[in-house]
């Protein structure tokens, strides 16, 4: 019985151990294992728990207050007959599903009854008798429309879909021969980013549109798997190029010369930094760039809330955002390779490295 027991807790150990990590994280952890141990230094691993600095605020805190405005539907009966796109509006509004309606649908609802108002002040503007009615819908008609960029937000901020597409994912980008996309999310953020600067002026979009912009953001996987790869290139980054800036890497060529240990190194350059990362590199730069174009542009929407705007600012702002401590260690990092090869000789152009397949 106690052998059937300890042969079940080997088997569950050792296939929790054969569970294997994403193939750019195996990539990063054998680069710094191979630097780390060309040059005697020590590093830390990824902790996927620092991932929670990039959780968005609570929902709670990213909406915005909006007054609830009801328009008697007795009044519209009596007085406005004529205007029967609008009471269809307001019934519809006033339904029982039209007040739990998800701030989504309740944007494009929104933009329809200003319109209906509009065209209603329109069809009454030449009847003396309903001068106090039509004051009514045309002070109706602003407050509502003064509240678009609001309910914008409250739209953005209420969907799981926008929340989705934000998350961070468990594992990054994948490594790929072919080259990633995420067109379809970033063409709907770019188009969610024109509804809300176009607001109050131009009305929002029915809500197939709006729908079709949020599903978008739905289906992707890349800009959640973007934001992990941002953060443990980031730290893979910052540890060898701590490394290579260590005492023990500038004397690696103490007369200026190539080196065994020097060759070891500039072996771990080729075959696996330019080899392995830099195409890796190249691949998130390229995904990154319209991701953080499109989500800083986002942030620049009037009326945004704070902690949505300190959110976006965290990940894609101008100063110490994710994008940013990025591409700083994406410059330290070549930095730090051209000093440590330069000093032995290696460094492209120089005669070690010309003559490295001999040396070899």
């Amino acid at each position: 019985m106690m052998r059937c027991l300890l042969l079940t807790i080997t088997c569950c150990l050792i296939l929790s151990g054969c569970e294997r990590a994403p193939e750019a994280s195996q990539q990063m952890d054998n680069y710094l294992e191979r630097v780390g141990r060309v040059l005697d230094a020590s590093w830390t691993r990824f902790d996927s728990q620092s991932l929670s600095q990039y959780r968005l605020p609570s929902r709670r805190d990213r909406l915005l207050p909006v007054a609830e405005q009801r328009i008697g539907m007795l009044e519209l009966l009596v007085e406005s007959r004529r205007c029967q796109t609008l009471q269809q509006s307001v019934s519809q509004r006033n339904s029982s599903l039209g007040k739990v309606m998800p701030w989504s649908h309740r944007l494009a609802a929104d933009g329809e009854l200003i319109q209906a108002l509009d065209e209603c002040v329109e069809v009454l503007h030449d009847d003396p008798s309903r001068e106090a009615l039509l004051a009514d819908l045309q002070n109706i008609a602003a407050t509502k429309r003064d509240e678009l960029p609001a309910v914008f937000w409250n739209a953005l901020n209420a969907s799981s879909e926008f929340e989705y597409y934000l998350r961070f994912a468990a594992g990054p980008l994948p490594v790929s021969s072919t080259a990633l996309t995420d067109q379809a999310a970033l063409d709907a953020l770019q188009q969610l980013t024109a509804i809300g600067q176009a607001l109050p002026s131009v009305l929002p979009p029915p809500r197939t549109e709006l729908q079709s912009h949020f599903q978008a953001l739905q289906r992707s996987q890349r800009g959640s798997e973007l934001i992990h790869s941002l953060a443990r290139l980031t730290h893979m980054l910052e540890q060898v190029t701590a490394m290579l800036g260590s005492e023990r890497a500038q004397k690696l060529c103490p007369l200026g010369k190539p080196t065994q240990r020097s060759q070891i190194l500039l072996n771990v350059f080729v075959t696996f930094y330019a080899g392995e990362i830099q195409p890796y590199l190249a691949q998130v730069q390229r995904l990154g760039q319209p991701w953080q174009q499109s989500l800083g542009e986002l942030a620049q929407v009037q009326a945004i809330p704070a902690e949505t705007e300190h959110y976006l600012r965290a990940l894609v702002g101008a100063e110490d955002s994710l994008w940013e401590r990025y591409q700083h260690q994406l410059t330290a990092h070549s930095t730090a390779w051209q000093d440590v090869l330069g000093q032995c000789q290696l460094r492209p152009g120089q005669p070690g490295w010309n003559n490295r397949d001999t040396d070899a």
